[in-house]
């Protein structure tokens, strides 16, 4: 892969439109979006907040989603005595350490421009994963935290939330199909529906359709703890198993019609671009249907064909895989310890 441009190395995630670039981060009381060969743009809150999911729309505006606390407003007990003869009541203290409740959004246009921000009250603490805009809504999905443990959670905006799972489940990714269902995928040690917990930890992907979690499907190795942590728009997965990279691609019922595993210091990651398919993970060791590659600890991004065959495969010497993402333009993008890269 070639070097793209480097950015802030508070980066988190890499988000592109059709033609427009652009990472996240975040500072020490507030999110940022850096745009490619354009602006850094501060997203403040008032109160302390940070963002960790983005997507963008089909005019190539951005929306950058995170989490702020409410302010902890009080007053300090009047001063007594004769160090106050008056009985002089002091004023309100504010603090921003409350939970991350409130659900946040920026929207920009690609030249780095505020277009509007809101935001909505969750239940509990919550981090969003990933967030769909189009015609309909903007959707949210992610993890909402309680007490014991944590939930998933999809919700359109200023709507009621819907959660699945009890005290073990993180939704990581969605993504929408032609028929308008979402697919949230992750990872769960619940009861999700009729489903079971077969391994230690099980990736899922659950179909949710008018409001409601209708088909959970989960993974069915004993023993292992296995999530997915990328999905696209034609059911091509990405995550991990135990220590090993996963890829499979499923079809409209939920139904692996290939996968692969590689050798992999995390979870891999998948992106589409049109026609192409792509894969990321940090190697670590020989690929079989790669038998040329030999190189360990390095970023490795795989173009795969409908079939999961590679058909083209390039490197980064890096192990920092902090995002993933295609468009047309630059074909796959990959956000590593500060730096772009593109095939």
């Amino acid at each position: 892969m070639v070097q793209l441009a480097q950015v802030d190395a508070a980066a988190t995630n890499v988000i592109s439109s059709a033609t427009q670039v652009a990472v996240i981060g975040n500072r020490e009381k507030n999110g940022f979006i850096q745009f490619l060969n354009g602006p850094t743009v501060e997203l403040t809150a008032g109160v302390e907040s940070f963002v960790s999911a983005a997507t963008s729309d089909n005019a190539g505006n951005f929306y950058v989603v995170g989490a702020s606390s409410n302010p902890i407003v009080g007053t300090l007990p009047p001063i007594s005595g004769i160090l106050n003869p008056d009985n002089v009541v002091s004023d309100p203290v504010s603090s921003n350490k409350s939970d991350a409740i409130n659900l946040i959004y920026w929207k920009l246009d690609s030249t780095g421009t505020l277009i509007e921000t809101q935001s909505m009250a969750m239940p509990s603490a919550v981090i969003p994963n990933s967030v769909i805009v189009d015609a309909s809504a903007i959707t949210v999905a992610g993890t909402a935290f309680a007490t014991p443990g944590s939930n998933g959670f999809i919700v359109n905006w200023n709507g009621k939330p819907t959660f699945l799972g009890k005290s073990a489940t993180q939704i990581h990714a969605i993504t929408k199909l032609p028929d308008g269902a979402l697919i949230a995928v992750g990872q769960s040690a619940d009861k999700l529906l009729n489903t079971t917990l077969k391994g230690k930890i099980d990736g899922f992907l659950a179909k949710y359709l008018n409001g409601k979690f209708t088909t959970v499907q989960r993974s069915s190795e004993v023993k292992s703890n296995r999530a997915w942590r990328s999905a696209t728009s034609n059911l091509l997965l990405g995550g991990n198993v135990n220590s090993v990279a996963a890829i499979t691609k499923f079809n409209a019922n939920f139904q692996p019609t290939w996968t692969d595993r590689y050798p992999s210091s995390g979870a891999a990651l998948t992106a589409t671009a049109g026609k192409l398919n792509y894969g990321a993970l940090v190697s670590t060791g020989a690929i079989k249907a790669l038998p040329t590659w030999k190189k360990k600890n390095a970023i490795l991004v795989l173009t795969l064909d409908g079939k999961g065959l590679i058909t083209a495969a390039s490197y980064i010497n890096a192990t920092q895989l902090n995002g993933f993402t295609a468009n047309s333009t630059y074909g796959a993008i990959v956000l590593a310890g500060g730096f772009l890269y593109r095939t």
